[in-house]
């Protein structure tokens, strides 16, 4: 079921499960901690790979999930999406703090997820899984929830 939430698949080749329909909508509100409201495509932007956005009011708090098939990888320039995990690896290990995080998939890490002083956090989860990058965005969130919402959505995949 698609709620809330604004998908684009930017004309790619969808072979890989509708972003919107891997969380439910318990699950969307608990990792933003709040009521989830539609996000108007033109604050969006296009995206290459299908993705959705769900947010809280005033977009205060965000989470955007992207999937990377064999399909979406070429516009990259990458052949694979080892290749293009390892990529987004040591872009994150130059620009910020990297954890490497266990049971997510093949290979996965979180970018800068640590807590600002309100506990929440801004950062990004990436997992490699089945020929699949799958990328979370995340913005004023709890860090434990982020990583609760990556893992039911990884184990959708």
């Amino acid at each position: 079921m698609v709620f809330f939430a604004a998908l684009l698949s930017g004309g790619a080749a969808f072979a890989s499960p509708a972003p919107c329909d891997l969380a439910t909508k318990i699950e969307v509100e608990q990792v933003l901690g709040g009521a989830a409201v539609a996000v108007p495509s033109s604050e969006i932007g296009e995206e290459t790979a299908p993705m959705c956005l769900w947010a809280t009011a005033g977009r205060t708090s965000e989470v955007k999930l992207t999937i990377w098939s064999q399909d979406e990888l070429p516009v990259l320039d990458m052949p694979d999406a080892a290749t293009y995990f390892l990529k987004l690896h040591a872009d994150a290990v130059a620009a910020t703090r990297v954890t490497p995080l266990a049971g997510l998939g093949e290979r996965a890490f979180a970018a800068d997820l640590s807590p600002k002083a309100s506990m929440k956090a801004d950062g990004s989860i990436v997992v490699l899984k089945n020929g699949r990058v799958i990328v979370f965005d995340f913005t004023d969130v709890f860090s434990r929830d982020a990583q609760v919402f990556a893992a039911l959505v990884i184990g959708k995949l």
